[in-house]
């Protein structure tokens, strides 16, 4: 018999062996449950004392009866002096010194042996035990080409469900560490074997990882799983299976982290809009076509080309605005409930500097409406040079001008207002200076130094904001690099980057440098803001941004059951997507609003401008 064929015997065998057996788990499919029931075997809670110890064996008072099994590790510790509360006196426990690990190797009815970890001073009556609380378990995903993502994540699902449903586990999904074994290049053969694993436990101060790789084998969606429980690096679970028939790909419907259950869906039931979203259900030319489509509405139309546009809801009259700029003046719009633009006011700056990007923020206390402008220009002693409005009387007034760094404002605490000012010194080379960021605050018409700001080095001010997409309660820094990728950050780790550009479509700006003989202008790009949005109604915010290397194209960013996601969806507009902002929906999903350019020319410099919204009916 052949090497190949034996294995796929063992295979079938295995999976037949596997599809027969039973689980505590009792909705997950049963090779799955035979999976979860191993993991949980590995970490019985147990609490023994130490009988014995004779050349290097240790004998501990717990065996097969308290469900113990070999291969369990356990942590060793000397019980010290009593600890009495001082007012009652009631004994609260007794101090602890900790030895090491015990790793059992055989395993009896009543009692067990094993091995301490080097430099474990083990006596007899010392004691060794498995908390009886509930176990950190970090969860990683690997998914070769040819296995269906959709397919992979149901998988997880169901593994994190049933590992959950034992109350012995909290799972954390580890993106982040799938993130960083890819950018080593570290082969998934070598994660299997364990190597590297030390480093990742290290780095993420990760003490039991469970990795699950999915491949396939014999034209079928295949996984092996490993468990790992640092600092040892050899699996302590080595098993795998065929992925259970039973599993399927999740209905189109629900997609972000938020732990909600998924719902079978009825024929009258609505999915929601995130699911409509990403199966590409904007259609230019019959908007509202279709039970599954998402109506559009043309509120506006401009005849000149919008350099930028923001919009934002004031945290206290609870207006949503509209910002636009054509490069050189400044519009400030309301949007009322039917969805119609009212104008508050215009501002024409300056002649000596174009605008290239335009932001609302709440920079005071008093919940005032400012509008961070950026303006660059080629000439020398210029360059950039931005300022902040805000509204007085009805009219625009200048908060602060003459400002020489490029301005970015952030919602860092994700109150849904933009009430954080950043600021990023302007580079010869490269425009923006690559991860330098400072805090900036408006005081007495004044923008003042609050502290550097912990930013990746490839962060840029342009393109970025922040997201709860890790879940609720986190917040994640998400921006496009120089390369047009966008990348999920939390505390200047990548959680996640995309493979496929994003971005692109904004004004180029130029800068002339002498580096060269007769001297060289470098063009640069800023970058269409990301939108972080909530489109499913869980709580968890997605990020949608704008893909115009196809015009017309924008890119969902979502995070699933095995981690982070990207889509791309045909949005059916026909022209460059300039810029993207929302307004929340009254008891519904929120309205998506697209700054849709088509240009007129060839140098596309002259064209008009669409501000396209979708609508709940």
């Amino acid at each position: 018999m052949s090497r190949s064929t034996a294995r796929i015997v063992a295979l079938g065998v295995l999976a037949a062996l596997w599809g027969s057996g039973t689980s505590g788990a009792q909705t997950a499919a049963p090779s799955l449950g035979v999976v979860v029931d191993q993991v949980q075997a590995l970490f019985p809670k147990v609490d023994g004392e130490v009988i014995e110890v004779q050349n290097g064996t240790i004998t501990l008072g717990v065996g097969s009866k308290d469900g113990l099994v070999a291969g369990v590790e356990l942590a060793l510790y000397r019980q010290g002096r009593e600890l009495r509360h001082p007012k009652t006196g009631e004994v609260l426990g007794r101090t602890e010194q900790h030895l090491g690990r015990l790793a059992i190797q055989q395993v009896f009815e009543a009692y067990s042996t094993g091995t301490a970890s080097p430099g474990s001073e083990v006596q007899p009556g010392d004691r060794a035990r498995i908390s009886a609380g509930k176990i950190k378990l970090s969860l990683v995903p690997l998914v070769e080409p040819g296995v269906k993502e959709t397919l992979a994540d149901a998988a997880v699902h169901e593994m994190i469900d049933a590992l959950t449903r034992t109350g012995r586990f909290q799972i954390g999904l580890g993106d982040a560490i799938g993130v960083w074994i890819n950018q080593q290049g570290v082969k998934r053969e070598d994660v299997l074997a364990g190597k590297g694993l030390d480093t990742v436990a290290e780095r993420f101060k990760v003490e039991h990882l469970l990795v699950v790789a999915f491949s396939r084998v014999q034209s079928k969606p295949y996984m092996d799983v490993r468990l790992f429980s640092f600092p040892r690096t050899s699996a302590r679970l080595n098993t795998a299976l065929f992925v259970p028939a039973s599993i399927k790909p999740p209905a189109k419907g629900d997609y972000s982290a938020s732990g909600q259950k998924r719902d079978s869906q009825t024929p009258n039931q609505q999915r929601s809009f995130l699911a409509r979203l990403l199966y590409g259900e904007l259609d230019a030319g019959t908007y509202s076509s279709g039970e599954q489509a998402i109506p559009l509405k043309e509120v506006a139309k401009f005849p000149f080309i919008i350099a930028s546009m923001d919009i934002a809801v004031g945290s206290k009259d609870k207006i949503a605005r509209m910002v636009i700029s054509d490069g050189e003046r400044v519009w400030l719009y309301r949007i009322t409930p039917e969805r119609v633009l009212e104008p508050e006011w215009t501002y024409k700056p300056d002649s000596r500097a174009r605008v290239f990007s335009i932001q609302l923020a709440e920079l005071s206390n008093d919940g005032a409406i400012h509008v961070v402008v950026n303006r660059y220009s080629a000439i020398q002693a210029i360059l950039v040079n931005s300022l902040i409005l805000t509204t007085k009387d009805q009219k625009a007034v200048v908060a602060v001008d003459e400002v020489n760094e490029i301005l970015i404002a952030v919602d860092a605490n994700g109150d849904g207002v933009k009430k954080t000012l950043w600021a990023q010194a302007f580079a010869q080379t490269g425009f923006f200076k690559q991860g330098d960021a400072t805090r900036m605050i408006l005081r007495n018409g004044k923008l003042v130094t609050d502290g550097k700001v912990r930013v990746p080095s490839s962060f840029r001010a342009t393109g970025a904001t922040y997201s709860n997409i890790p879940g609720k309660g986190a917040r994640a820094l998400a921006f496009i690099d120089e390369y047009n990728r966008l990348r999920i950050t939390v505390d200047t780790e990548d959680m996640f980057r995309t493979s496929t550009p994003v971005g692109t479509g904004m004004g180029k700006l130029g800068v002339e440098t002498q580096i060269e003989r007769g001297g060289r202008t470098y063009v640069y790009s800023p970058e269409p803001m990301p939108l972080s949005v909530d489109l499913d109604g869980d709580g968890i915010e997605e990020i949608v941004v704008p893909q115009n290397q196809i015009p017309g194209r924008l890119a969902v960013i979502y995070k699933g059951p095995a981690g982070y996601r990207f889509q791309t969806v045909n949005s059916g507009f026909e022209g460059t997507v300039m810029a993207l902002g929302a307004v929340p929906g009254e008891g519904g999903p929120p309205s998506l609003v697209a700054a849709v350019v088509r240009y007129t020319n060839f140098r596309q410099t002259e064209g008009e401008t669409q501000i396209i919204m979708t609508t709940s009916e």
